[in-house]
C-alpha cells in the first residue's frame, strides 16, 4: 500500500512540472501559487474534522505549520513558479532532482538515525547523473537564465528543510492538520510577495488556468501533500526525496505514450541510471 502511494505520488508530480508551465493563465507567478494554495487550504480545512484529526495547538506544532507554510508551500513553489517562467521543464527538471543531495546533508545535520553513508550518496549522485542523462541532449544553458536556475537550486533547499524539518517534529500532527492551515498560510505569504511586486492580485478568467489550478491544487496539492506527510511517518526523508527524480523520469514517459516522442540511447542509459541510484 505504501508503495504504490509512492508510486501515486511520483505520477502526480511527474505532470505538474508541465501544467505549471502551462497554467500561469497571464497572472503573476506568485499570483497564481496563491491562488492554487488557497484554493488547496480551503478543500483540505474541512477533511480535517472529518478524519478526527487534531489542530496544531502547542506553540511547537503552530511553529512547524508555519516553517511548512513560509519554507515549502510560500518560498519553494514562489520560486519554482518564478523560475520556470524563462526555463523549460526539462532543465527545471535536472535542477530540483538535486534534492536528494540537499536532503542527504540536511538530514545527516537535522534526523538522528538518518546519517550520510557512501551507499546514500553514490545513490543520489548516480540518480542525478541519470537526471542530466535524460534531459541533457535536449537543454540549452542560456546565461541570461542564470537568476531563474538559482531561483530552482534555492527551491531544492527549501523543500529539504521543511521535509527535514516535519521528520524531526512533525509526528504527533497528522498530515491533514498540518497541511490545512500551512497551505493557507503559505498562499497569504504569496499573495503579499505578489503585491510587493507589483503584479497584484487577480482570478483567473478562462476555464483553462481553472483547470490548471485545479487540477494542481487538488490532485498536486491535497492528494500529494497528504500523501506525502503520511509516508513521512514511517520512510526516511531521504528516500522520499528521491521522488524529485522519478517525477522527470515520468514526464518523459508521458511523452513517449502522448507525444509521439521517440527514446534515445541517451535516454536509456538516464533510466538506467536512476533505477541503480535509487536501488543503492
Amino acid at each position: 500500500m505504501q508503495l504504490a502511494l509512492y508510486v501515486l505520488l511520483c505520477l502526480i508530480w511527474g505532470s505538474t512540472w508541465l501544467v505549471i508551465k502551462v497554467g500561469y493563465g497571464g497572472l503573476g507567478p506568485f499570483n497564481v501559487a496563491a491562488v492554487r494554495f488557497l484554493l488547496a487550504g480551503a478543500v483540505l480545512t474541512p477533511i480535517v474534522p472529518l478524519l478526527r484529526a487534531r489542530w496544531p495547538s502547542s506553540r511547537a506544532d503552530w511553529l512547524l505549520v508555519t516553517w511548512v507554510g513560509l519554507v515549502l508551500f510560500a518560498a519553494d513553489y514562489g520560486l519554482i513558479y518564478w523560475g520556470e517562467q524563462f526555463l523549460d521543464s526539462g532543465l527545471t527538471s535536472i535542477l530540483f532532482a538535486l534534492l536528494p543531495l540537499v536532503t542527504i546533508a540536511f538530514a545527516h545535520i537535522y534526523v538522528p538515525g538518518d546519517r550520510i553513508t557512501v551507499r546514500k550518496l553514490a545513490g543520489s549522485v548516480l540518480a542525478f547523473a541519470g537526471i542530466v542523462a535524460l534531459f541533457g541532449d535536449r537543454v540549452r544553458l542560456d546565461p541570461a537564465g542564470l537568476w531563474p536556475m538559482l531561483a530552482i537550486v534555492i527551491a531544492t533547499f527549501c523543500a529539504a528543510a521543511a521535509g527535514v524539518a516535519t521528520k524531526r517534529h512533525g509526528a504527533a500532527l497528522h498530515p491533514a492538520a498540518l497541511n490545512a492551515p500551512a497551505m493557507l498560510i503559505g498562499a497569504l505569504a504569496l499573495a503579499v510577495v505578489s503585491l510587493a511586486v507589483g503584479d497584484g492580485l487577480q482570478i483567473p478568467r478562462d476555464a483553462s488556468t481553472w483547470a490548471a489550478i485545479a487540477y494542481l491544487a487538488i490532485a498536486g496539492s491535497v492528494v500529494t501533500f497528504l500523501g506525502y506527510f503520511t509516508l513521512l511517518k514511517t520512510w526516511s526523508v531521504t528516500s522520499l526525496s528521491f521522488i524529485s527524480v522519478f517525477t522527470p523520469a515520468v514526464a518523459l514517459v508521458l511523452g513517449f505514450v502522448f507525444l509521439d516522442e521517440r527514446p534515445t540511447f541517451t535516454n536509456g542509459v538516464g533510466g538506467g541510471l536512476i533505477l541503480r541510484g535509487v536501488a543503492l
